[in-house]
């Protein structure tokens, strides 16, 4: 597996770190607390900002569950680094695992592009190019990479509410370490009682084996993987949702929402 980290962002027009993993250190020279607060773009490459900040823009308004954009990220050295983003929009954050990309044609970049709803990759020009968009007409994509300065405040007119989960990729029952808060609205989930809870004791007895599957496929191979289930609550209630799974060093993250049928 190549080397990555995971990374949370506040949705501004600035992109702050939130929270950062260990491994970060082992991809960009780094330590997690000197990220924290600073502006995403800081790290990125100057000719690239532009097209980084539309896309960032484009990820926020439509709420893209998941998007790979690949891009030049600057080491603390000075030198950079090609990497894949893998973007999940999460409510009032962005979910990253973020992964350094020995070359272009390595199989587990084009698995991640082929596997995410959207993937772009940023040209040494500053140009964006459009690598793939699943279910989504190019004209649109086109228009959204084309409309500048979105007035921030009024991106997003109502929030759909999602949760995120770090789950322990090291364990066979996939236990949580951290969950946000919305977990508790969405699921009612408690974001600190759930830590060190097996995913498995919220998945609905006939959907368990489906849901290791899924997961232990997005371990083995870092793919960007699917899955909806019944989440069973302690109260025995079930609530129908679908999620996205991606993998790091530092763990898998999990990022759900209700399906549409629960929407309100």
């Amino acid at each position: 597996m190549e080397i990555n980290y995971i990374s949370i962002y506040d949705t501004t027009a600035d992109a702050k770190f939130l929270f950062v993993s260990e491994s970060v250190t082992d991809v960009l020279g780094f330590l997690p607390e000197e990220l924290i607060g600073m502006g995403g773009y800081e790290v990125t490459h100057p000719d690239e900002r532009n097209a980084l900040n539309l896309i960032h823009t484009g990820n926020v308004k439509s709420e893209r569950m998941s998007t790979v954009v690949s891009y030049r990220s600057r080491h603390k050295d000075g030198h950079y680094v090609n990497c894949d983003a893998v973007v999940h929009y999460c409510y009032d954050t962005l979910i990253c695992t973020n992964f350094a990309v020995v070359s272009a044609d390595c199989v587990k970049h084009k698995v991640r592009k082929n596997s995410a709803d959207t993937a772009y990759a940023i040209q040494p020009d500053g140009s964006i190019q459009l690598e793939g968009a699943w279910n989504i007409k190019q004209e649109r994509m086109k228009n959204i990479l084309t409309e500048e300065n979105y007035p921030w405040d009024n991106v997003l007119a109502e929030k759909e509410r999602r949760f995120c989960l770090f789950l322990n990729r090291y364990t066979t029952q996939s236990t949580i370490v951290f969950a946000t808060r919305m977990s508790e609205e969405l699921v009612g989930l408690d974001p600190i009682e759930c830590i060190g809870d097996s995913l498995y004791d919220y998945v609905s007895p006939d959907d368990r084996e489906n849901v290791m599957k899924q997961i232990e496929l997005s371990k083995s191979n870092d793919i960007i993987s699917r899955v909806r289930f019944n989440w069973a609550k302690h109260d025995q209630a079930i609530i129908p949702i679908e999620a996205v799974i991606s993998c790091t060093y530092d763990g898998l993250v999990f990022v759900a929402r209700l399906r549409p049928s629960m929407l309100a």
